[in-house]
């Protein structure tokens, strides 16, 4: 057993984030540490399972996501858990920011806390992309249940002007919707996922919906082919086999 201790700033320098983000997860129990007098500590062997737990490196190809159309994509991802959603969504993000584009997610079932921790143990430098303004990340589902569907594409658009304004020429943008985010009811789902779509063309966005699987209920594969109608692109993914499907949206 590996009984090195580690500091919170050797933690944050590991995971690419602030020390103040790790106080957090300590505080909050996400993140087990111990108490040596007034300072924090982390076993190198806690941390490391961690990492090993979310799978920081997933896509084994990484010429999967260069299929993208760099400036303008409507992708529709369907992944088996929660893991490889996050996964996903992390090396898409990646993908953008290599290509100097703003980064927006926004949250369905997700908690905005929940997102920051997972795509920061997955190495992205969260606090210091929000800080510069390059990331927003905002609870979709309050959109929704305030203003069905406009609500959500409103905050799309907004945020694609926004990144227009600020000297960005394209915005990467994920959210991950599923039935319970749309009422329950699948034909909502659809409706947005075509509004979106109308919007994502006129817009200089990349957007992906990333999927688990498991959320896609009751008349499954009619329901799935209903969704790849409105995209402009399938990926399959699940730990880290992952295949790429150019489509054209109904």
């Amino acid at each position: 057993m590996n009984e090195e201790l580690l500091t919170v700033d050797e933690v944050a320098d590991i995971l690419r984030t602030t020390p103040n983000t790790i106080y957090r997860w300590l505080r909050a129990g996400k993140l087990p540490g111990v108490k040596i007098g007034k300072e924090w500590r982390i076993r190198r062997e806690t941390l490391e399972l961690k990492l090993s737990e979310t799978n920081t490196v997933i896509i084994k190809d990484q010429s999967l996501l260069d299929n993208i159309h760099p400036q303008h994509d409507h992708v529709m991802a369907v992944t088996r858990n929660t893991n490889n959603l996050y996964n996903l969504e992390a090396e898409f993000f990646k993908k953008g920011l290599s290509r100097g584009s703003r980064l927006f997610k926004g949250c369905w079932w997700q908690h905005p806390d929940d997102v920051r921790q997972e795509l920061s143990l997955r190495g992205l430098p969260i606090e210091e992309l929000e800080g510069k303004n390059s990331l927003t990340i905002v609870d979709l589902t309050h959109q929704y249940n305030r203003s069905g569907k406009n609500g959500p594409i409103q905050i799309w658009s907004d945020e694609a002007r926004k990144t227009l304004e600020l000297g960005y020429k394209t915005m990467w943008g994920s959210g991950s919707p599923h039935l319970l985010s749309c009422g329950g009811h699948f034909p909502n789902l659809v409706d947005f996922e075509s509004s979106l779509e109308d919007v994502i063309r006129k817009l200089p966005v990349v957007g992906i919906c990333p999927y688990i699987f498991e959320t896609i209920k009751d008349d499954c594969f009619s329901q799935l082919i209903n969704l790849m109608n409105h995209h402009r692109s399938v990926i399959f993914y699940n730990d880290g086999l992952a295949t790429y499907l150019k489509n054209e949206p109904a």
